[in-house]
C-alpha cells in the first residue's frame, strides 16, 4: 500500500510539474516570445505598444517627416525675407537607434529577469525621448552671402559749389551705412534651435556705419570772407578783356586745405589762341609797350588783396618795378609767362576748403571768396605804411642815332619815365571788434627809383628859306 501511495503522489508532482511547464512555455509563447513591442512604452509620447519594431518606425517617421515640413527660419528685414528649412541645417534625429533600443526591453537576461521588467511596466511606464541634431553651417554660409547684398558704404556729404547760380552753395545730405551682424544674429538662431524651436521669425540687425562727412560739417563754413574790386574804367577795351579773361579762370575754383593755388599754372601762357589781346605791358627797360596779353597783373593783384583779406597765405609774389594806378603802394603784383616766370601763389592754411567766384560789374573787377570765418568773430584790416621815398635819379639821355622816335636836337621823347623810389610796410591787422589783437608783417617792399630815358635828335634842323617873290613878266596866280 505504501509503495502505491509513493507511486501516486510523486506521479502528482510530475504532472504538476509537467502542467506548470507547458504553461509556462505556453505563457512564454503568449506574452513573451513575439516581435512587437512590450506594454507601457512610449517613444517621443507615441505608445508602441503592440507594434513590430518596422510598424514603429514608420509611424514614428510619419510624425517626424511632419517636424521636418514644420521647420521655418525666416529672417527678415523691412519688405524682405529669407526662408531657410530643414535641409539647410541639417536636420537629423536618432529615431532608429531609439526603436531599436525601446525594443530590447524585457528581452535582455534571464527568463525570470525579463517577467520582472516586463511585469514592472504595468505601473511604471518607460518613456525614450528621441534626440534631434542640426548643422549651421550652410546658414552661415547663406548669412554672408546676405550680408554681401545687404551690407552698405556709408555715403558722405556732399557740397557743391556753383559761382553762377542763385543759390552757390548745395549741400547732399550723407547717408549712413549699414554691416549685417552676422555673428550676433547667428547666435540667436543658434540658441533658438538649442531651445528646440525650429519655426519662428527673426530680424535681422545691423550695424549703422556713420559716414565720415556730414551735413553739419560744413555748417558755417562757406561764409563769404571778401570780395574785393580793382577799377577797370581807365582801362582800354583790350586791356579790360585781357583781365577779364585770366580772372575768369578763378570762376568756380575750390581750394582744399592745405592746397596751393597757382595763377600760372591756372591761367596758362596768355597767347592770342587763348583769346587774349595786345594791350600795354611794362617791360624789362620799365618802359610800356603793347604785348599779348598786356594787363593780366591786375587779375593777379585782384587775387592777392582778396587773398589776405581772407586770412590766406600768399607764399610766393613780386611787386611791379613801380607802382600802379589801379592800387596803393605795396599791395600790387605782376605775372609773366614763360620767361621770367613771375607767379603768385596762395596757400589754404585753413582747416577747410575756401571757394572763389569772379566776376565783372560797374568797370570793376571782383574776387570774391567763401570759406570759415576767423574764430572768435575776428576781422582782417590791411594797412600799409609808406615810411621813406627816395629822389628818382638824373634821366638818362640818349641820340637817337636811328631817328626811331625823333630826329632833329630840338626834339626829345621819354621813352620812360623818372619815377621815384619808396619803401613800404605791409601789416595784416586781426581785429576783434575795434581792438587790434594781432598784428603781422607781410611785406617790407622797396620799389627803387627809376632813372628816365630820354631820346634827343641828332640832326640839325634844316633853315626854311622865305618864299621868293615873283620874278618880273611872270603871272600871277591869279591870272
Amino acid at each position: 500500500m505504501r509503495g502505491k501511495k509513493s507511486f501516486a503522489y510523486y506521479f502528482m508532482i510530475l504532472i504538476a510539474a509537467a502542467l506548470l511547464f507547458f504553461g509556462a512555455v505556453n505563457i512564454y509563447e503568449t506574452r513573451f516570445n513575439h516581435d512587437v513591442f512590450y506594454g507601457n512604452i512610449y517613444i517621443d509620447s507615441f505608445p508602441v505598444e503592440g507594434l513590430t519594431r518596422e510598424e514603429a518606425l514608420e509611424q514614428l517617421g510619419e510624425a517626424w517627416q511632419s517636424r521636418l515640413e514644420e521647420v521655418s527660419i525666416r529672417l527678415f528685414h523691412e519688405d524682405r525675407d529669407w526662408i531657410f528649412d530643414h535641409e539647410d541645417i541639417s536636420l537629423t534625429t536618432n529615431l532608429p537607434e531609439l526603436v531599436e533600443k525601446a525594443y530590447l526591453t524585457g528581452r535582455e537576461g534571464g527568463l525570470f529577469a525579463r517577467i520582472k521588467e516586463i511585469a514592472g511596466r504595468k505601473d511604471n511606464p518607460l518613456y525614450f525621448v528621441s534626440q534631434t541634431t542640426y548643422k549651421t553651417d550652410a546658414l552661415e554660409k547663406r548669412l554672408r552671402e546676405i550680408a554681401e547684398d545687404m551690407n552698405l558704404e556709408p555715403v558722405d556729404a556732399v557740397l557743391s559749389f556753383d559761382p553762377d547760380a542763385e543759390e552757390m552753395f548745395q549741400i547732399t545730405r550723407e547717408e549712413p551705412g549699414r554691416t549685417l551682424q552676422t555673428e550676433a544674429v547667428l547666435g540667436q538662431i543658434e540658441a533658438a534651435l538649442a531651445r528646440g524651436e525650429f519655426n519662428f521669425s527673426l530680424p535681422l540687425s545691423f550695424e549703422t556705419k556713420e559716414a565720415r562727412v556730414t551735413a553739419r560739417d560744413f555748417a558755417g563754413k562757406t561764409e563769404k570772407l571778401i570780395t574785393f574790386g580793382t577799377d577797370l574804367s581807365k582801362s582800354a577795351p583790350d586791356r579790360t578783356h585781357n583781365i577779364r579773361t585770366a580772372a575768369s579762370q578763378f570762376n568756380g575754383i575750390i581750394l582744399e586745405p592745405g592746397e596751393i593755388l597757382s595763377f600760372n599754372r591756372l591761367v596758362g601762357e596768355r597767347t592770342a589762341e587763348k583769346g587774349y589781346r595786345s594791350a600795354p605791358m611794362i617791360v624789362a627797360d620799365k618802359s610800356l609797350q603793347n604785348a599779348i596779353g598786356g594787363g593780366v597783373s591786375q587779375a593777379s593783384t585782384t587775387l592777392y588783396n582778396a587773398a589776405i583779406r581772407a586770412g590766406l597765405d600768399v607764399i610766393e609774389f613780386r611787386r611791379h618795378s613801380f607802382p600802379v594806378s589801379y592800387i596803393e603802394k605795396g599791395l600790387d603784383t605782376t605775372v609773366n609767362l614763360p620767361a621770367p616766370e613771375i607767379d603768385i601763389k596762395v596757400k589754404n592754411t585753413k582747416d577747410s576748403p575756401v571757394y572763389f567766384r569772379t566776376y565783372y560789374a560797374d568797370q570793376k573787377i571782383y574776387f570774391e571768396i567763401y570759406g570759415e570765418p576767423l574764430p572768435d568773430g575776428r576781422t582782417i584790416r590791411i594797412r600799409t605804411e609808406e615810411y621813406e621815398t627816395v629822389p628818382a635819379p638824373p634821366d638818362e639821355i640818349r641820340q637817337d642815332q636811328e631817328g626811331r622816335y625823333v630826329t632833329y636836337k630840338d626834339e626829345k621823347y621819354v621813352h620812360v619815365p623818372s619815377r621815384q623810389g619808396y619803401k613800404v610796410r605791409v601789416y595784416r591787422e586781426y581785429l576783434e571788434g575795434d581792438k587790434v589783437v594781432e598784428t603781422e608783417l607781410l611785406d617790407d617792399h622797396y620799389y627803387r627809383p627809376i632813372a628816365g630815358i630820354v631820346y634827343v635828335g641828332v640832326k640839325e634842323r634844316p633853315v626854311v628859306n622865305p618864299e621868293q617873290p615873283p620874278a618880273n613878266g611872270d603871272e600871277s596866280a591869279e591870272g
